[in-house]
């Protein structure tokens, strides 16, 4: 039973892996901690330094939503930024970058950011 559902998980992995879909989704995360009870306070002055654009209709001082701006260097690409409470007692915070770049794929403008990122937001 054990060797039919292995090759069961192989199948599905292998299906996920060939599938042209799941290449792509480049994507980062981390927690960090701040002194404030508003995200958006601790971190919009931060995220527009990184020249992203922080959307003010979806973020708040419980979640920010940030995106780069069109006049970078590959506007094909938009990256994604969320960041939300992943603790807000303890005032510890969730830093989410994403973009449609393939994952696999090194040097990615997703990965730049998110490395500009935990300079501006470091890590806990």
């Amino acid at each position: 039973m054990w060797g039919t559902h292995l090759w069961v998980d192989e199948q599905v992995l292998l299906a996920l892996l060939m599938n042209p879909l799941s290449n792509y989704m480049s994507y980062f995360r981390y927690q960090s901690q701040i002194d404030s009870d508003c995200l958006l306070t601790s971190y919009k002055r931060l995220l527009e330094n990184a020249g992203l654009l922080v959307c003010e209709e979806f973020s708040s001082g419980t979640q920010i939503f940030a995106e780069n701006q069109l006049n970078q260097i590959d506007t094909k690409t938009k990256v994604k930024v969320l960041i939300s409470w992943a603790d807000k007692s303890s005032r510890v915070s969730l830093v989410e970058v994403r973009s449609d770049e393939p994952h696999l794929r090194k040097d990615t403008l997703c990965e730049q950011v998110a490395n500009q990122l935990l300079d501006l937001i470091p890590a806990k």
